[in-house]
C-alpha cells in the first residue's frame, strides 16, 4: 500500500510563498484593469518596521506667470511637499489536510493546492480594496460634501425609478467631478445587478482580448469589473444601494513584504487533532493605498486593520485636489 501523501511533501515553503504571491496578483481583476500597480516605494517601506509609514509626495505648481522686468529681479517660488500615511495591514488564513483532501488527491497536487490558496487570495486583496474604497467615500461624504460621489439612490424602495438607477448621463455626471483629468479615467467596477441595468439599457459594448480568444467588457469605452463584492448597503425597509467605482490608472498602489518576522507559508502537523492532522498556514504582510488619501484613523493601535476600520468614515482623510485623485463613485439603486 502507497504512503499517504502529505502537504509537508508536496509544499515547500519558500518556493511556495512566492508562487503564491505572484499568483494571487495574476488573478485580481482590479490588478489585470490597471486599476492597482504594484509599488516598490511601498514594498521598500513594509521591509522596515512600524504600523504607519510616510508616503511624500510633491504638490502641483500654482500661481500666475511674472512679467519680465529691466529693472527688478524676477520672484522665486518654492515648490512645496506634503505626505500621506498608508497602513501595513497582516491577513492570514489556515487550512486543515481534510479541507485540502481534494486538492491533494489531484494529479499535480502541488499546482491544485496553489490555485485554490492564490485564488483566495486574490479574493481577499480584492475585499481589502473595497473595504477601503467603501471608507474613502464615507469620509468624503463626511467631510468634503460628496465631491467624488455621485448619489441618485433614494431611502425608500417604494419610491424607486429609474432615475435612481445608474445611467450614462450619471455616470459621465461622477468622471466629470475629476474636471479636465476626467480623460485619465480607465475602468469601472459595478455590482452584477449594476450590470444587469447596463445590459438591458444596451450600454455595454465588447471588446476582444490581444489574443483574439476573449471579449473583455466595457462600459462608455472603460475597462469593465463585474464583482458582487461591491459595497452593498442594504437595511429594514429601505432600497437597496450598490456603489459603482470609476478608476484612474494606477489609482491604488500595492506593496508587500514577504520577508521579516512574518513568515508567509509554514507547514505543520497536529498529531493531537483527528488522529494527526496537517496544517497550511499562509500569512501576507501588505499595503493597499489609495492614491491622494491618507490613513487617519484615530484610535488605530491594533496590530492591522480590521474590515471594519477600513470602511469607517473617519479612517481616510483626502490629501490631494480632488481632481488628481484616483477614483469616484456613484451610488445607485441599481
Amino acid at each position: 500500500m502507497p504512503n499517504e501523501t502529505r502537504i509537508a511533501d508536496i509544499v515547500e515553503p519558500e518556493v511556495f510563498a512566492p508562487y503564491i504571491m505572484e499568483r494571487s496578483l495574476n488573478q485580481n481583476r482590479f490588478f489585470q484593469a490597471g486599476v492597482i500597480e504594484n509599488s516598490q516605494q511601498i514594498s521598500n517601506l513594509l521591509a522596515g518596521g512600524g504600523r504607519i509609514f510616510t508616503l511624500p509626495y510633491w504638490k502641483d505648481l500654482t500661481g500666475s506667470t511674472d512679467v519680465p522686468s529691466e529693472t527688478d529681479e524676477t520672484a522665486i517660488n518654492n515648490i512645496s511637499s506634503d505626505k500621506m500615511l498608508a497602513r501595513r495591514q497582516i491577513r492570514e488564513k489556515a487550512w486543515g489536510a481534510n479541507d485540502l483532501s481534494a486538492a491533494i488527491a489531484g494529479s499535480d497536487p502541488y499546482a491544485a493546492i496553489g490555485e485554490r490558496v492564490s485564488g483566495f487570495w486574490a479574493k481577499a486583496d480584492e475585499n481589502a480594496l473595497l473595504y477601503t474604497l467603501r471608507g474613502v467615500f464615507a469620509g468624503n461624504v463626511k467631510d468634503n460634501s460628496s465631491d467624488l460621489v455621485v448619489d441618485i439612490s433614494v431611502a425608500s424602495g417604494t419610491d424607486t425609478t429609474s432615475a435612481n438607477k445608474i445611467s450614462a448621463k450619471k455616470s459621465i455626471e461622477a468622471v466629470m467631478k475629476m474636471g479636465d483629468a476626467f480623460n485619465e479615467i480607465v475602468a469601472v467596477a459595478v455590482h452584477s445587478v449594476v450590470y444587469q441595468t447596463l445590459i438591458e439599457n444596451d450600454l455595454i459594448d465588447y471588446i476582444a482580448d490581444s489574443e483574439g480568444k476573449l471579449t473583455i467588457p466595457t462600459y462608455m469605452g472603460l475597462r469593465l469589473i463585474v464583482s458582487d463584492n461591491l459595497p452593498v448597503i442594504t437595511g429594514s425597509g429601505i432600497a437597496t444601494k450598490y456603489h459603482s467605482y470609476f478608476f484612474k490608472s494606477g489609482a491604488v498602489g500595492y506593496g508587500q513584504n514577504s520577508g521579516g518576522a512574518i513568515i508567509p507559508v509554514e507547514v505543520a502537523r497536529k498529531p493531537g487533532i483527528g488522529g494527526g492532522t496537517d496544517v497550511l498556514y499562509t500569512r501576507k504582510q501588505f499595503a493597499l493605498h489609495p492614491l491622494g488619501f491618507s490613513w487617519e484613523m484615530a484610535s488605530d493601535t491594533g496590530i492591522t486593520p480590521t474590515d471594519a476600520n477600513l470602511m469607517h468614515e473617519d479612517s481616510w482623510n483626502r490629501v490631494y485636489e480632488k481632481k488628481n485623485t484616483g477614483v469616484v463613485a456613484v451610488i445607485s439603486n441599481g
